[in-house]
């Protein structure tokens, strides 16, 4: 393990303790959350305390550490842009498979269900078999699946393919993530996170562009859309095989955890299930089999906190999760991840929402929405640049209340935007804040959560990190289609329907 060679009062303190399972099991308990991120974070890992570690990224030429970081870029890219097409398509792709509005979120839902189920197993299987490999995996999935995804001829088809897709989506995420911890250190480790996390606003673009220019303009619209997507996938697995360097395992514990993976991902599976679902239930949540899916759920999701429990100290075996995670730097990590999950239901459900607004309410049609769209992308990679020159000279803690408050403002733009609000007055600053706010609150996210994780689980930690914001996407988007019905069913007794349609999203903003 290795930690700054002198601790001066400006460091973190960091206090080791070992649990009583095997040494594979020890957990590190970080007193301090690193105030500011650089120099003065602490790098973890297992071994001496004191012995300074050699990162991979010394014995790398300049050049490959560029080619590494384009090429975990592209990851987000790929998985952004797919969503981003998608996204601005919504209304093409309900007329073209008459896929009716309660179903419509199904396209966005079943990505974030299977994505934000498969994270933690993804995660762990990475830091045992090689994070390479599972890239490689993960992304050869996503693109074959978006492929089919533009072959369907009906809505049911769409919606298992975007789910299968997630499927690689999980794994390319969680072994990337760990890939970039294991690889950099320092202030080149927090570059590429930010060059990462830029990728979502690249991607964004491109979406934009492709969905925009192929839905109003080429013959098969979303459908050519992503055959497009799965040329750049092509060329991002040729990019892994040749770029990233072959890792094998990161720990001496070979076995998984399966029985701990199938309750958490049944738990996971069947309150997200139940969460998107309940919308074109018959009775909503009051339905029963909503409710029976939901206490089952939830049972399991309890039960997998106590399987680990046991596993860590009645085994000799690696749990899927480590409980310690929940416990480093006095509980702020759990925080940071509680956090996550609240800050995730507002980033990227406004763009589900906002998609909506323009081109229900200010009819400007897949092109006017590209569009208004398009700045707040520019903007992303305007705050990704502003968030590498910050992070190591403003405390963690205060970008982080930044990107809330952010995200907090943009929601608020739009809520008091109408019909025949110009976008530069309200919705142009709603959506640059949101993009600030997820710009800003993602890789300082990533940073801190691989500063407290031991290299053997840099991939676990920050796939919980990324199954967090799925659930918070997937409940979030839930929650804003139950206020949105409400409010429109309320509002369309006395009003004309679309003013009542925008009183939904305005109250869902």
């Amino acid at each position: 393990m290795k930690v700054q060679d002198t601790l001066s009062n400006d460091h973190v303190a960091v206090n080791l303790s070992t649990t009583n399972g095997p040494d594979d099991h020890n957990d590190i308990d970080v007193d301090v959350l690193p105030p500011i991120l650089g120099d003065n974070s602490v790098e973890l890992s297992r071994g001496n305390p004191t012995e300074k570690d050699t990162s991979i990224e010394a014995s790398l030429t300049l050049t490959r550490q560029i080619l590494i970081t384009i090429t975990v870029t592209f990851t987000t890219i790929l998985t952004s842009s797919n969503s981003q097409i998608l996204n601005i398509a919504l209304p093409t792709i309900q007329d073209e498979l008459k896929i009716s509005e309660e179903n419509l979120q199904w396209i966005i839902s079943s990505y974030n269900l299977s994505s934000g189920c498969l994270l933690l197993l993804s995660g762990r299987i990475a830091d045992i078999y090689g994070r390479k490999i599972i890239l490689l995996i993960g992304t050869v999935i996503f693109t074959i699946f978006t492929l089919a995804g533009g072959f369907m001829q009906n809505g049911k088809g769409l919606i298992v393919s975007r789910a299968l897709a997630g499927c690689g989506v999980a794994m390319s995420t969680s072994s990337t993530t760990g890939i970039i911890a294991d690889i950099f250190a320092g202030k080149a480790r927090s570059r590429v996170f930010t060059c990462f996390s830029a990728g979502f606003a690249l991607g964004g673009i491109l979406g934009l562009i492709i969905g925009g220019i192929f839905v109003s303009y080429v013959k098969h619209t979303w459908r050519s859309a992503l055959f497009f997507v799965t040329g750049i996938g092509i060329l991002s697995i040729v990019s892994i095989i040749i770029v990233i360097p072959s890792d094998g395992s990161h720990t001496n514990e070979k076995n998984v955890d399966w029985p701990g993976a199938a309750i958490i991902t049944i738990g996971l599976v069947l309150f997200l299930f139940a969460i998107s679902d309940a919308q074109s239930a018959s009775n909503g949540w009051a339905t029963s089999y909503i409710i029976a899916l939901l206490i089952v759920g939830i049972l399991f999701i309890a039960t997998f906190f106590f399987w680990e429990y046991y596993v860590t100290t009645k085994t000799n075996h690696l749990p899927l999760m480590r409980l310690g995670l929940w416990t480093r730097a006095k509980g702020k990590l759990a925080a940071l991840y509680f956090t996550t999950f609240i800050a995730s239901m507002g980033f990227i459900v406004t763009l589900y929402n906002a998609t909506l607004f323009f081109q229900e309410i200010q009819n400007v049609g897949s092109v006017g929405t590209m569009l208004r769209f398009l700045p707040i992308e520019i903007s992303g990679i305007i705050a990704s640049i502003l968030i590498t020159l910050l992070i190591h000279r403003i405390p963690s803690h205060l970008l982080l209340i930044f990107a809330l408050l952010a995200c907090g403002f943009g929601n608020l733009c739009f809520a008091l935007s109408k019909q025949n609000t110009n976008y530069w007055k309200l919705p142009f600053h709603g959506m640059w804040l949101i993009v600030f706010g997820a710009d800003f609150f993602l890789p300082t996210g990533l940073i801190l959560v691989s500063s407290y994780s031991l290299s053997d689980e840099y991939s676990v930690a920050s796939g919980l990190f990324s199954t967090i914001q799925r659930l918070g996407s997937s409940i979030g988007l839930s929650l804003t289609f139950i206020i949105f019905n409400s409010q429109y069913k309320k509002h369309n007794k006395v009003i004309d329907n679309k003013e009542a349609y925008l009183k939904g999203l305005q109250a869902s903003f």
